[in-house]
């Protein structure tokens, strides 16, 4: 039984859990508007796609650390990982910004990916462990919109911090700033994790708590579908830059456009957080699947018709409406994924998170690789991921509500 939480709690939890997870998008994609700068500093092609691997190395290093904190934190309490995570997460941001060539700085940005798993996959746990159902789903579209409207924040930071007479290292910097924010402010919040939920940690039990979340289907379901949802969306990431300043030839657009993008999702996030009661996750999620389904199909049509590079407006409205489908998807499935496992949500938590953010990552590769002169390649991946999505869920999803384990 959750104790209940007083609205002063609520409002600073989620406060810190949305920081945790605007640091990690703002780690992720703070150095994009400083790709030119980077290509210079390191001696790289004027068209070379290897800063793009900066964005990479965040996800090989989130992908090695959820495994880890997730069991963890079942153990030893949400705050106590937390706090380790962050501290590895500052030493990922110091060395990026003191890194005296790209091999260098790509093993700090996988110290800092490890970093970043903690707050990723802590931030979720302790909703788990504080809210249920739709609230849960509530809290979980305010804080993990934050996450993704993170993507789209991140470029503006780093360019206003590269306009005010910084260099590519200042954005490393101040992911540091952000860590030791956090740090200081997790001493502010309370342990989310009941004594009597915490489990012995031993191969034995992280071995069966793994088996339990694997042999959810409700759990399973969702992180599928999350993961093939979200793996076109990784290499929109990562290739961006490229699309909009060399596809495109915009390259002054990059910023203005991510800008408009973040109004609207934020505008977005907000009607989902209040719809979400009147509905419930299962319904909106959904729904926003198909709508992702519905403008991925119409992404195929206009790139395939147009030489894969149709008028540079249109496609800035279907990619809005695309991260705009993400922002009421991914935290309603999510939290749909989550709802079955009780005292094992750290373990939930990092599976999910390493099913959607590593291997989605991954697919997201395998799309980015084949960008050079068209947006052909990004349309057919959104849809082909997408189609998938829809066939998980229709085939794997239970018809009915699932009940939350009583795991011991």
């Amino acid at each position: 039984m959750k104790s209940p939480v007083r609205p002063r709690d609520e409002r600073e939890f989620i406060a810190f859990a949305a920081l945790m997870t605007s640091a990690i998008a703002l780690s992720i994609d703070m150095l994009l508007p400083a790709f030119a700068e980077l290509r210079s500093a390191f001696g790289m092609e004027p068209t070379s796609n290897l800063p793009g691997l900066t964005i990479t190395c965040i996800f090989i290093g989130m992908a090695i650390g959820m495994p880890i904190y997730g069991p963890l934190a079942d153990t030893f309490g949400r705050l106590p990982i937390l706090r380790i995570g962050i501290a590895l997460f500052a030493l990922g941001a110091l060395g990026a910004t003191l890194a005296p060539n790209l091999v260098c700085l790509l093993a700090s940005r996988v110290l800092w990916g490890i970093g970043c798993a903690a707050p990723r996959t802590i931030s979720q746990a302790m909703i788990r462990d504080k809210f249920d159902g739709d609230d849960m789903a509530r809290v979980m579209a305010i804080v993990q919109t934050v996450f993704f409207a993170g993507p789209v924040l991140a470029p503006v930071v780093g360019d206003l911090l590269l306009r005010a007479g910084g260099t590519w290292r200042l954005t490393m910097l101040f992911g540091l700033v952000i860590a030791v924010v956090m740090w200081l402010w997790s001493f502010r919040v309370a342990e989310s994790l009941q004594a009597s939920n915490r489990r012995e940690l031993s191969f034995a039990t992280t071995r069966q708590g793994i088996r339990i979340v694997f042999g959810n289907r409700t759990t399973i379901g969702y992180a599928l579908t999350l993961l093939f949802s979200g793996g076109a969306f990784y290499s929109f990431l990562s290739s961006s830059e490229l699309i909009v300043g060399e596809i495109f030839d915009r390259p002054s657009w990059f910023v203005p456009y991510f800008s408009i993008t973040m109004c609207v999702m934020a505008a977005v996030a907000l009607t989902g957080s209040r719809v979400v009661g009147r509905v419930g996750a299962r319904r909106l999620g959904h729904s926003a699947l198909g709508f992702q389904l519905a403008v991925s199909l119409l992404m195929l049509v206009l790139a395939l018709t147009t030489g894969g590079v149709p008028p540079v407006g249109m496609w800035m409205i279907i990619m809005s409406a695309q991260i705009a489908a993400m922002v009421i998807m991914m935290p309603n499935m999510t939290t749909l994924a989550l709802q079955p496992m009780g005292s094992l949500a750290g373990t939930a938590a990092s599976t999910i998170g390493f099913i959607t953010l590593a291997l989605g990552a991954i697919l997201g590769a395998v799309i980015d690789r084949q960008i050079a002169s068209t947006v052909t390649p990004l349309a057919i991946g959104y849809f082909a991921y997408t189609t998938i999505a829809v066939v998980v869920v229709m085939t794997m999803i239970p018809k009915k509500e699932v009940t939350e384990i009583n795991d011991s």
